[in-house]
């Protein structure tokens, strides 16, 4: 020890910095380099995991909202009298049985629709008749229960004896003409309604098509090894997966999921994670496998660059160190100095220039800085307060409001008079939304006074396009009595219906959906519609939260409704934006519950 402290000490300053400069920058930038990598895959992967999980319950809400639809369409066929009838004369009057068999196989075609993925719907009685089309082979002979002699011995008839409202039955496989198809059924008992006592008297079995949940699980958008999703019962039934040969088997309970996945083939030889996410409605589990090979890849090439970036630092700066510390050390207190001023709140310090080299165009662009920063603060403060002006002058009507709703209530009133109640509707719609508008744009309501404006001003915009399009809104009960801002979903809808539906011919539909989150501490918002669809590079735009709220003027519509989202509600805001060119746009809104009330 002792030799090592007379060796330093003998040293020259050089070389005493050289050993200094070794000891305590190049071992620790080292070890620096080593940690980061390890902490930065941890964060990549909880981040990647995070990401995952997000996507897990989005794909969870699709497929619940497409099953609701599928659901909504076998409530219907429930409580259809034409079926209820012809079901209890195929039962008990032999006589016109044929002609109920046909009355019934009449009516179930009118409930398909394209490219809706319905194989066939089967009315199933309680005695043994059945009636099943088939929109495939467009039979009701030639149909896909065509081997089941009794078809109250199908699963999807005893999960909904044994079961309560609609039974979702999972994928089952079925050979057809030497190929494998894969069907997932939606059941709901039949009841009559002057006989409830003698329990259902028949079982309505939709058969739908597995890829219509493996299109919702597993996009064309997604880059080949990147990951998979799929779908699992509480039984470990496989309800969809990429490779549709599993789809319908029972996984091993014993058997990991990552064992599973790599035995399949879909991901083998791949270093797996998995995610997963239990849905409370279906009471599925929805899987994610992805490759963290894959997705730590950049974290690796940039760690490398690192390394290098740093070695090649080192070098060059162990033979420069010994000439410039001196020089840079007089300079860069000079500038430290200056800092600490600017810290201190002090804007009008000036670093002296008495060198024209780096540190001088430092001290330079320094005193420049703190001349913009002044400046900019002052722009800042006035274009906040500019902007704020702005918006609410924007939402504000700008002529007097008792002149318009007067205007308004004397030409309703002489439509009243000449008989046009269809113009007198419209104008007392536009008179509430007017009001609505005006008086205090940017309060909040409640969802309940927020779906009966939506209601007025779909009709008016129905009225304007000529019946182009319908409109469903579903508000949950929960939901009605929170409060949100009053003008949040318009620019939505708006948007909705001008650049998604105003062209097509009349089979156009808008979907708005608002309710809870599953945990109900949020609002949860969908606007859907079967429109023209969003290029990709807008998707990919609006799911930006930074560029998505950016202030470009060839782009003010949906820019400027997800800018105000962020105004009002901050980074508790969030949305998703999923569009298919020619298919139609999803856009998903979540935000914070807020007692408006107060």
């Amino acid at each position: 020890m002792k030799t090592i402290k007379k060796i330093y000490k003998n040293s020259k300053f050089q070389s005493k910095l050289m050993m200094i400069f070794v000891l305590t920058a190049l071992l620790p930038i080292a070890l620096i380099l080593t940690v980061s990598f390890v902490l930065n895959a941890k964060n990549m992967t909880d981040k990647v995991d995070q990401l995952m999980i997000n996507n897990l319950i989005r794909i969870a809400d699709r497929t619940n909202l497409n099953l609701q639809i599928y659901t909504n369409s076998l409530y219907q066929m429930y409580q259809d009298e034409i079926i209820t009838e012809n079901i209890k004369i195929l039962m008990d009057d032999s006589s016109s049985e044929a002609v109920a068999y046909n009355k019934i196989n009449n009516r179930l075609k009118q409930y398909n629709t394209a490219e809706s993925g319905i194989r066939c719907i089967s009315v199933i009685c309680s005695d043994g008749n059945a009636v099943v089309y088939d929109f495939e082979t467009d039979s009701y002979m030639n149909n896909l229960w065509k081997d089941y002699k009794d078809l109250r011995k199908i699963p999807p008839y005893k999960d909904a004896i044994h079961g309560t409202g609609s039974t979702i039955t999972p994928t089952m496989t079925f050979q057809e003409r030497g190929e494998k198809k894969h069907y997932f059924h939606i059941s709901k008992k039949v009841f009559d309604a002057d006989r409830l006592e003698q329990g259902s008297i028949a079982t309505i079995v939709m058969t739908i098509e597995e890829q219509v949940l493996n299109s919702i699980c597993n996009t064309p958008e997604q880059e080949e090894g990147m990951g998979i999703n799929f779908t699992m019962t509480e039984e470990d039934v496989i309800v969809t997966y990429p490779d549709a040969a599993f789809s319908g088997i029972i996984k091993d309970p014993k058997m990991p999921i990552e064992d599973f996945v790599e035995d399949t083939g879909v991901m083998k030889n791949r270093n797996l994670a998995v995610n997963s996410y239990e849905d409370p409605v279906t009471g599925w589990t929805f899987y994610n496998a992805y490759n963290k090979d894959f997705m730590l890849k950049d974290v690796v090439r940039a760690q490398l660059l690192y390394i290098m970036i740093g070695v090649a630092a080192i070098v060059g700066s162990s033979a420069a160190i010994f000439c410039l510390v001196k020089d840079i050390n007089r300079s860069v207190h000079q500038v430290v100095d200056g800092i600490k001023e600017v810290q201190k709140g002090n804007l009008d310090v000036t670093i002296p220039i008495t060198q024209h080299d780096e540190i001088g165009d430092i001290a330079e662009n320094f005193n420049e800085m703190t001349a913009k920063v002044k400046q900019l603060i002052r722009e800042v403060k006035e274009a906040v307060d500019r902007q704020k002006n702005a918006e609410l002058r924007a939402l504000e009507a700008q002529i007097n409001p008792h002149f318009l709703y007067n205007t308004l209530d004397s030409i309703n009133w002489m439509a009243i008079e000449q008989g046009d109640y269809e113009i007198s509707r419209m104008l007392r719609n536009l008179g509430v939304i007017l009001r609505y508008s005006i008086d205090k744009s940017n309060g909040m309501v409640t969802i309940k006074d927020l779906e009966d404006w939506i209601d007025k001003y779909i009709s008016l915009q129905q009225m304007r396009f000529e019946g182009v399009f319908t409109c469903e809104v579903h508000v949950e009960d929960a939901a009605r009595k929170k409060w949100i801002y009053k003008l949040l979903l318009q620019p939505f809808i708006e948007n909705a219906i001008l650049h998604g539906l105003k062209d097509m011919d009349g089979d156009g539909l808008l979907r708005v959906d608002i309710g809870l989150s599953p945990g109900e501490d949020r609002i949860l918002l969908i606007i859907e519609d079967n429109g023209k669809g969003m290029p990709a590079d807008l998707v990919e735009l609006y799911n930006d939260p930074v560029r998505a709220v950016e202030d470009e003027s060839d782009r003010i519509g949906l820019q400027n409704a997800f800018s105000r989202l962020r105004m009002y509600y901050g980074d508790q805001a969030e949305w998703h934006v999923n569009s298919i060119s020619g298919m139609g746009t999803v856009i998903t809104l979540r935000v914070p519950i807020i007692d408006g009330g107060k």
